[in-house]
């Protein structure tokens, strides 16, 4: 479903009201809770300085239980004051988005770069103005994660054509439910789940501890020593204190002993309380949702037992809870010397661990495939004109899949309202693209290789109708040199080229994209090694585009080779200057515009 920009915009300054209301409430429950404070004061001075000890007492303690409320609806305010704020900042990202103003979107996955890759550098997956700055809501570190490896490993995944139809629906029903994803976004914002839960795996996959029923009855049985000094005090007072001290000091022995075997476990508590937290609240979020898709009802569950995750991970949380007490010293003492505390603390731990620990990192897993999904979403989300697309054969070593029909197809990093749309059919050819500089011709290629990839994702694509076969996307256009590896221009675009060829070879459908090939040598050997290529690559598997302005090449191909097609882009000339209108044209272009730029930037008097 698409949101207009009015949408988000009336959301932001609805929720801007509901922050300014709400830092009302707050400071005025935190003005009350110190009034209140003072007044307590008074009352328990009063009590000892003038007298009316019970009468001053019992206001003091009126008064402490309306500070107990007021603290925690202070606290709820607080809490919902920042999920408020925190989704009136998303709004104005998503603002962001539909006006294609990236400063605004401060994760660009600039971290996630792969340099050698089939295509990352080429289509902008990373960097200032991406697609992974554009779509990803995912503020969590398997959530990004997740949204990354789809951007560069969709469109080789051994997905069926039937799961992505699944994955399509799934989509477009996140697609449906833009207030719960910018929810969803706040909480996860909020939960501080940016890093992997390292700790919180460690503990969930730890199999080399456990809590053995012995260890379960000694504890008990330590417990039940206390019987002793008890009798004792109805024999004689005298020997309660020494019996006491005595089974104090064996239940501090044997928690040393416990805190030692457990260490691990309890230093990882402080570690994975906030991320237990705020895993459970993401889940409990999901579970609530009324989702309809069983795609989307599979990731959610738990991955081994099929049941609510929430569930298991509010048992680590309660557990954690409990060991937090250990983190005061003297009261660890008091707890461990009265009943072994730190064994009943590992005995929770352990237990969770063994319970719900296997399938930890396997709901980690398909939460981060839940959220890639979520930020999918946000093409149909932000688009005005987006639509989802069709694939081929379902077998993926069809050459029927060499196919890409795309109408009215947009890049998604361009202005929306300034973005020229095009149509192109290539079936089983591969298309030279002419034309002259700056008329369209990178664009178009980039076009065609992002919405493919779009596609493989599962989500919509910008285009009016989309028709493409399952095909590696490999391409070669931003080629610079490397004094590191003392590697110049054109060696660097030969070792693009030869991987490009290498790919071909492997008897898979494939879509390459290369932007003027060979533009670092003479124009012979740019034709004949052009020439080369195009033969290596001529095969029912592969389609492709390359633009040039080697109309050498053009017409050796129309000679030599009969699965190439010809298009091009044009422009026009007036009193003005140059107007280009940006439209696909069937056929070789005979305009250059380039001593006409030399001209315009004063090179050429």
């Amino acid at each position: 479903m698409h949101y207009e920009r009015k949408y988000f915009e009336d959301r932001k300054l609805e929720f801007d009201k509901i922050v300014k209301e709400l830092e009302k409430t707050s400071g005025r429950y935190s003005l009350l809770r110190l009034f209140i404070f003072v007044l307590i004061v008074i009352a328990i001075i009063l009590a000892f300085a003038v007298g009316y000890k019970i009468a001053f007492l019992s206001v003091a303690g009126v008064l402490f239980i309306a500070f107990v409320y007021l603290c925690v609806k202070h606290r709820k305010t607080s809490s919902e004051l920042k999920i408020k704020r925190e989704v009136a900042r998303i709004n104005t990202e998503y603002i962001a988005r539909t006006n294609g103003k990236f400063d605004y979107l401060k994760d660009k996955g600039t971290e996630f770069i792969v340099p050698d890759h089939d295509y990352c550098i080429d289509l902008d997956i990373f960097g200032d103005q991406s697609l992974f700055a554009l779509y990803n809501i995912s503020d969590s570190a398997f959530g990004r994660k997740a949204f990354k490896d789809e951007l560069l490993k969709a469109h080789i995944s051994d997905r069926t054509n039937e799961e992505l139809l699944k994955r399509q629906k799934a989509i477009h029903e996140l697609s449906d439910k833009a207030d719960f994803l910018m929810r969803y976004q706040a909480a996860a914002r909020l939960g501080k789940l940016q890093k992997m839960p390292v700790a919180l795996i460690t503990l969930a996959s730890n199999k080399a501890i456990t809590f053995s029923k012995s260890s379960r009855i000694v504890s008990k049985l330590l417990l039940l020593l206390w019987l002793i000094p008890i009798a004792l005090l109805f024999v004689s007072s005298r020997l309660f204190v020494p019996a006491a001290l005595g089974v104090i000091l064996i239940n501090l022995i044997a928690a040393f002993v416990m805190t030692s075997r457990y260490r691990e476990y309890f230093n990882a508590v402080d570690g994975i309380t906030r991320q237990t937290e705020a895993l459970h609240t993401l889940y409990a979020m999901l579970e609530k949702e009324e989702f309809k898709e069983e795609y989307t009802k599979e990731l959610i569950r738990d991955c081994k037992t099929g049941k609510t995750v929430s569930s298991g991970l509010n048992v680590l949380s309660k557990a954690c809870s409990i060991c937090r007490f250990r983190s005061q010293p003297l009261l660890a003492i008091i707890l461990n010397g009265i009943c072994i505390y730190d064994a009943y603390c590992a005995d929770k731990l352990v237990a969770w661990a063994e319970k719900y620990g296997p399938s930890l990192e396997g709901n980690l897993l398909n939460l981060g495939k839940l959220e890639a999904m979520m930020s999918a979403s946000v093409v149909e989300i932000i688009s005005d004109k987006s639509v989802t697309p069709t694939f081929r054969s379902a077998d993926p070593d069809s050459a029927e899949n060499a196919y890409f029909k795309g109408e009215d197809i947009v890049h998604p990093l361009l202005d929306p309202y300034k973005a020229v749309s095009n149509s192109i059919v290539i079936d089983h050819k591969i298309a030279l693209i002419t034309g002259s500089n700056m008329s369209g011709k990178t664009t178009l290629i980039r076009t065609i290789g992002v919405n493919s990839i779009l596609a493989y994702m599962g989500a919509n694509v910008l285009a009016s109708s989309l028709e493409l076969g399952r095909m590696r996307v490999v391409s070669s256009m931003r080629i610079v040199d490397s004094m590191k590896e003392e590697m110049s221009t054109f060696k660097a675009e030969l070792v693009r080229i030869s991987a490009i060829v290498k790919a071909g070879r492997e008897g898979k459908p494939m879509l390459f994209l290369i932007d003027e090939i060979f533009r670092g040598t003479n124009s012979a050997d740019r034709t004949s090694g052009a020439m080369t290529v195009l033969k290596i690559l001529s095969s029912d598997l592969i389609i492709g585009l390359m633009t040039t302005h080697d109309y050498a090449l053009c017409d050796e191909a129309q000679t030599e080779l009969k699965n190439v097609c010809y298009y091009h882009f044009s422009e026009t000339y007036d009193d003005e200057g140059i107007n280009f209108d940006y439209k696909l044209k069937d056929g070789v272009s005979n305009i250059s515009n380039a001593k006409y730029l030399m001209k315009l930037v004063g090179i050429i008097i």
